[in-house]
This record gives C-alpha cells, structure tokens and sequence, in this order.
C-alpha cells in the first residue's frame, strides 16, 4: 500500500456487463469485467480494501478503500460478486426491494426510450400534462430525473406510454437486468444495503413518500438472511437529490450513516446537521484503469 493517497476511497460501480443488455445502451454506468478486474487489482496494491461498516468504524480511513455497488443487476453475480469471494474482498451491494421483488427500475425504462428514440414521442404524447413542459427532449435522462418532478409520477407516466405503445416484450427483457432475490448470493464477504425500494429521487417526493420509501426496504433487509450494512445509500446521490426530510427518514429506519455520490473521497467526518448522521461520498469508477487511476489521484488532490 502506498502513502501517497491521503483519503478514504469507496469506489461505487453499477453495471458489470459483458455486453450490456438491449435497451440499456445509453447511459448505463458499466465497467466491463476484464476492466474491473484490473482496476480491483490496482486498488488493492494501492489500498487497504475492507469492509464498508469498517471502513465507517475506522478512526483514521487515509489509504482504506471500499467497494460498492448500486442497483443489483444480474450481471454483478456472475461477472463481480464471485471473483471478489475468491480474491477474499469484501464489498457491499446497494439495493432496491421492489425491483428485487420484480419491478422494473424506472432509470432503465428512460434508457428504454432513448435507446428508441422515442423521447419527443413521449413528450407529445404527455403535451398537456405541466410536469412534461420541464422536459426537454435534447436533456430527457437529465430532466426526467429533475428533483422537482415527482420520480413516481414520471415513473407511471413511463408505464402508460409503453401500455399505450404495446412494449411488454421489452419490458419483459427489463425485468431480467435486475437481480431477483434467488440470485442474491449469501457469504460473509457480501453484504446488502437500503438503497431505497424504487430509486426514485427522494426529495422529489413527500415525506411520507420518502419515509415508505426507506423504511420498507429496511424492513425488506431486515427480514432476510442475508448479511447487512445499517448504512443508507441515496439513490443517485447528489445534493439536490436529498432533503431534510431524507436524513430524518433514515434516522427514523435506524440507519446509521448515509452515503453520497458526489464524487468526492473521504477525509474530515462529515454529520447532517440535523440528525447527526455520518456521511460519507463515494466515486463512480471510470471505464478504465487509466481512467481510474487518474480519478483517484485528482480527487485524493482536491479533497
């Protein structure tokens, strides 16, 4: 391990693909497993990997390094989770309970939509609605995501347009790039966090919304036999995507840290100023070694 990294690390990936899947072509955040393993390889030369809960524990993080990953698509328990065990790493898996329990995550049906071109025919075919004016169809990933519009609603407006368009053969492949919880592979390596139950951008919704949210899929964790982490991963993780009332859903779900994406690395501890709870960042990873090496080092800079 190396001295010349000053902060902690917690290195978030999503996709794992080998060849990523039909109708998730844009804007699918995916490192290829040849990729992967070689950026693992790298980190564990130039870090200490460990656990996420003690990564969270640890007095002093300067050169720990944690693995992450968001979502539970199908892929990670082929291409990642596997390959970890027998490296003997410990990493953590962020998910969502109600696309673990079958449902189709709304960020892939807007992939759907892009992949075919479709965004102005969804505008038009919502034109009178007000909520879609602040769509534009050149920014339909970004704004469709925007922290002012309701993420539920733009989740069942989704499901309508493809009613309407008669897509169940494509909605069917979407239902299988998310793990089902026969795949979820149980080993004191692995464990699994709340990352919400739909992913929607929570402070887009009501407290009451953003409280159902969380809670139930603690409760789905807590009800498993799988190994867990109490801390909370906030769906897409940006500042704008959270709000007091986040913090103060997590507390009341006893989770006891929350994980940001904001591409930044860790060094000063960092509390909500309302609930007290830890917070911690995380960094996607690049598509390349190169690329990661380069991430690190200018984040570990700034920091």
């Amino acid at each position: 391990m190396t001295a010349k990294y000053q902060s902690g690390h917690i290195l978030l990936y999503h996709g794992v693909f080998e060849n990523i899947p039909m109708g998730l072509e844009s804007r699918l955040h995916n490192v290829n497993p040849i990729e992967f393993r070689k950026q693992i390889t790298w980190l564990r030369d130039q870090f200490e990997i460990v656990s996420l809960d003690d990564f969270i524990a640890a007095e002093n993080r300067q050169g720990l390094a944690v693995i992450t990953f968001d979502d539970a698509y199908t892929d990670l328990f082929t291409h990642a989770i596997p390959w970890l065990i027998s490296e003997k790493l410990p990493s953590t898996i962020f998910l969502n309970s109600n696309l673990i329990d079958g449902g189709i995550f709304w960020r892939d049906k807007v992939r759907l939509v892009l992949s075919k071109g479709l965004e102005g025919a969804f505008l038009r075919y919502f034109s009178q609605e007000k909520w879609a004016q602040q769509i534009r169809s050149e920014r339909f990933y970004k704004d469709s995501k925007k922290p002012e519009l309701n993420s539920k609603l733009i989740d069942q407006a989704l499901d309508d347009f493809f009613a309407e368009n008669n897509f169940d053969n494509e909605l069917l492949d979407l239902s299988k790039v998310i793990a089902k919880k026969d795949d979820l592979i149980v080993n004191p390596l692995i464990s699994y966090g709340n990352h919400s139950a739909s992913h929607y951008v929570l402070s887009s919704l009501s407290q009451d919304q953003q409280r159902e949210e969380i809670t139930s899929c603690q409760a789905w964790l807590n009800s498993g036999e799988y190994r867990t982490t109490s801390s909370f991963a906030v769906p897409f993780g940006g500042t704008k995507d959270v709000d007091v009332h986040t913090f103060i859903c997590a507390k009341e779900a006893k989770c006891s840290a929350v994980l940001m994406s904001r591409q930044s690395v860790n060094r000063a501890l960092q509390k909500d100023p309302v609930t007290q709870l830890p917070i911690f960042e995380r960094y996607m990873a690049p598509s390349t070694l190169e690329g990661l090496i380069l991430l690190s080092q200018k984040l570990d800079r700034i920091s």
